[in-house]
């Protein structure tokens, strides 16, 4: 980085080495009613203020922001999309920066690269049926499993350990993982990083992949109607295909990708398992967090309850809520932070 940019543009960098020093997972610039910004990361899930600068350095710092991200300067009044190198600032992979113009000014969110380290499958914290399960789909040479939860639950890092695991098993296999942006590199995995700009959308890129011979396809986030149904149309034809959805409990992902227009004839027959996940912070002010899942292997009683737009009667291999239940009893978390990630208090 140059010394001759301004004091706005170094704090910003500064500030990006250190929040991925700690191990954030987002940091927002968020634009104020006196005409400064509030810097904000999010460590552990929980957000907390970082400093306050000036309506002038705050422009500095977007600009740097739209420079390293190659997006137009002058646009000031529509949503913007980019992404740029982290390696500079001390992580592998790339960083997302989004930007939202508000009523006080434009607000930027950048996503942070996940630490470089992918645990082992047995070391994310599932319930070991939900690592049997897990393991008995990457034993299939075809169908879909998809991974879901909100925005920082952790779904591309356990995308990551179960393709660790499939590359390490199974090197003869072909792997193609389709990402936006990419986060990591990954021994064995062809890695394509989605161009919405240039018409590489998660779609195309799919189509794609499958004229490269591949055995196994993920796709990073399923956002559409379009994707999904492509991603089902895989699953069917002979390919293996990992995909993550926001969904809030596994129960919930079908009906989603109905409500997207798949065809249930054909997501049905492909689907072969349904993980949706949080994170919970440890209690006592320890650093990180436990993870908690909801699993579905899924069976013709599965398919059959969702196709008759019954997910409450779908029996769960694993449940979070227990999970969550079984951290509070064991002074692992707290009820309260259970409550803020599930919405719910655990049951009694």
């Amino acid at each position: 980085m140059t010394s001759s940019l301004p004091p706005g543009a170094h704090w910003i960098e500064d500030l990006l080495r250190r929040a991925i020093a700690v191990g954030a997972s987002d940091l927002v610039l968020e634009p104020d009613d006196g005409g400064g910004w509030a810097a904000i990361q999010r460590h552990d899930g929980w957000r907390s203020q970082l400093s306050q600068i000036t309506a002038a350095e705050g422009g500095a710092a977007l600009a740097r922001l739209k420079a390293l991200a190659q997006l137009p300067a002058y646009i000031s009044d529509e949503p913007q999309d980019g992404s740029f190198d982290a390696t500079p600032f001390g992580r592998q992979g790339r960083i997302r920066l989004a930007v939202l113009p508000t009523v006080r000014g434009q607000r930027l969110a950048l996503r942070l690269p996940a630490l470089p380290a992918v645990p082992a499958l047995d070391h994310l914290g599932l319930e070991p049926a939900a690592v049997a399960g897990l393991r008995q789909v990457l034993r299939q040479p075809d169908g879909l499993l998809l991974v879901s939860g909100p925005s920082g639950a952790g779904k591309t890092t356990t995308l990551h350990a179960l393709l660790q695991e499939i590359t390490e098993i199974w090197p003869e296999r072909c792997v193609i993982a389709i990402e936006d942006p990419v986060e990591r590199r990954l021994p064995g995995v062809v890695h394509v990083a989605v161009q919405e700009s240039r018409g590489l959308g998660p779609e195309a890129c799919l189509r794609a992949a499958l004229r490269q011979d591949a055995d196994v396809v993920v796709v990073g986030e399923v956002r559409d109607g379009h994707t999904a149904r492509a991603c089902v149309q895989a699953g069917l034809s002979g390919h293996l295909v990992l995909a993550s959805i926001h969904a809030p409990r596994a129960r919930e992902v079908v009906p989603r990708l109905f409500e997207m227009g798949v065809d249930p004839d054909l997501l049905l027959p492909a689907l072969r398992g349904v993980l949706a996940q949080r994170l919970l912070r440890r209690s006592g002010g320890l650093a990180g967090r436990h993870l908690v899942a909801d699993w579905i292997a899924v069976d013709d009683e599965a398919r059959s309850n969702w196709r008759h737009r019954q997910p409450a009667a779908i029996a769960l291999n694993t449940c979070m809520d227990h999970s969550a239940a079984a951290l509070i009893a064991s002074g692992q978390t707290e009820a309260q932070e259970v409550e803020r990630v599930l919405g719910s208090p655990p049951p009694g």
